[in-house]
């Protein structure tokens, strides 16, 4: 982290946003970090169950390591759990973002493990240590190019308080992104889903690498290189904090802010029933 060091406050504003009061603000977090650990525990008991299913050595062979990943995974999820209570996510919000910046990875690399093993299950001829080794080391691998891309993006100046970010686009503008990206890929892994399914095991477990493969592209591209990004200013910039007080006030600005949005959908729905309404009007005073 010394190489940031040259780097001031100004030069991290962009991540700002999701701390005060977007998806990384430590009280929202605290009611869903959780969710990391438990998918984790999840996938890690659906590979060690799929993994006997494969052979006896098999399973006895790989038991040490399931174990271990199931019982880092029991740890990380007990712990969050601490932090559903608002006042503990707030007063230990920097180990929070630790434990989330050791969460999220793991739960994506145990996804693609489970989803491994039921390949091998499948087809015992599949190389699945190989595979394995190379997607681990791949995820080091991509992990690290998206470090020295963030830090040249970091130099450019793209994570000031009106940069491009990580993504290309400043904060608002990219949490519609995920939103339009995933609008168009849940359709697209449906209908993939459909084609696939008419190709036996071997086309569903293709799909269904090939995704875990996108997912973990994103995790440790764009997810894990923001967090520790934002754990860094946690450490360095006592700003990026949130205390009490601007906990309440931000509550305070997201309680206004929802009575507004149900305010313009309520208005927006009676705007739509307007027209039924004065058409039957003029129906009724014809007759």
């Amino acid at each position: 982290m010394r190489v940031l060091s040259s780097f001031s406050e100004q030069d991290f504003e962009f991540f700002r946003n999701g701390v005060s009061s977007g998806r990384l603000n430590p009280v929202r977090l605290g009611k869903m970090v959780f969710i990391y650990p438990f998918l984790s525990l999840l996938m890690v008991f659906g590979a060690y169950a799929a993994s006997q299913s494969v052979s006896s050595n098999f399973s006895q062979f790989w038991f040490p390591f399931f174990f271990f990943q199931e019982l880092t995974a029991c740890i990380l999820f007990l712990v969050t759990l601490l932090f559903i209570s608002k006042r503990l996510s707030l007063k230990y919000q920097k180990f929070q973002m630790l434990i989330l910046l050791l969460s999220a990875p793991k739960m994506s690399f145990e996804m693609t493990l489970f989803f491994l093993v039921k390949t091998k299950m499948d087809f015992l001829t599949f190389p699945f240590f190989n595979t394995l080794i190379f997607y681990a080391l791949g995820s080091i691998f991509i992990f690290g190019l998206s470090l020295l891309r963030a830090y040249h993006l970091l130099q450019k100046g793209e994570f000031k308080e009106n940069g491009r970010g990580l993504m290309g686009k400043q904060y608002g503008e990219r949490v519609n992104s995920f939103s339009s990206m995933f609008s168009i890929i849940f359709p697209i892994v449906i209908l993939g889903g459909i084609v696939m399914s008419f190709l036996g095991n071997m086309g569903q477990d293709i799909m269904i690498l090939s995704i875990m493969l996108v997912m973990s592209f994103l995790m440790y591209t764009v997810v894990s290189t923001e967090f520790i990004f934002v754990f860094y200013c946690k450490l360095r910039f006592p700003s990026f904090n949130v205390t009490a007080e601007q906990q309440v006030g931000i509550d305070r600005k997201n309680k206004i802010l929802l009575k507004q949005i149900n305010r313009l959908e309520k208005e927006k729905k009676e705007a739509m029933k307007r027209p039924e309404r004065e058409k039957k009007g003029r129906h009724g005073s014809y007759r």
